[in-house]
């Protein structure tokens, strides 16, 4: 697993909690925060966002990314999500993780259900066969 210190999960899991009360969820009041740990240390945290159309919502995951890349960061070395589920990221999320793991099927993914105790996996764990950028020969680092 890539090694990320007590006190980054501890740091995650503040700014997915904190980011989780920005939650627009009005249709299925499943509200979740996420945050994630860039290659530098950064964390970028984000909150799903529903649309009346739901196929345009956004999960927490990949807000979290965004603002990761819109920061200029391209690699990260964790995910931390925080809801009322099991708190492992969807196919999709999986899919958006991936991209910017940069092919490192160690990078932590922390899972805080607030329902039950904190979980700590790889993402080739949750993510066995993963399709990313490397497949074309792309590293996001160099974009």
């Amino acid at each position: 697993m890539t090694r990320i210190s007590d006190e980054e999960v501890k740091r995650l899991i503040a700014a997915a909690t904190e980011c989780r009360e920005h939650a627009y969820a009005p249709y299925s009041r499943h509200t979740v925060g996420a945050a994630v740990l860039d290659g530098e240390g950064g964390i970028h945290a984000g909150c799903n966002i529903e649309f009346v159309t739901l196929q345009q919502t956004v999960h927490a995951e990949r807000t979290a990314i965004l603002k990761m890349v819109a920061s200029g960061q391209r690699q990260l070395r964790a995910v931390a999500v925080v809801g009322p589920y099991s708190g492992i990221p969807c196919a999709e999320c999986r899919q958006a993780i991936w991209e910017f793991a940069c092919a490192d099927p160690t990078v932590t993914v922390v899972s805080a259900p607030t329902d039950s105790e904190m979980e700590l996996v790889e993402l080739g764990e949750i993510y066995p066969r993963p399709y990313g950028p490397e497949t074309k020969n792309i590293d996001p680092r160099d974009y």
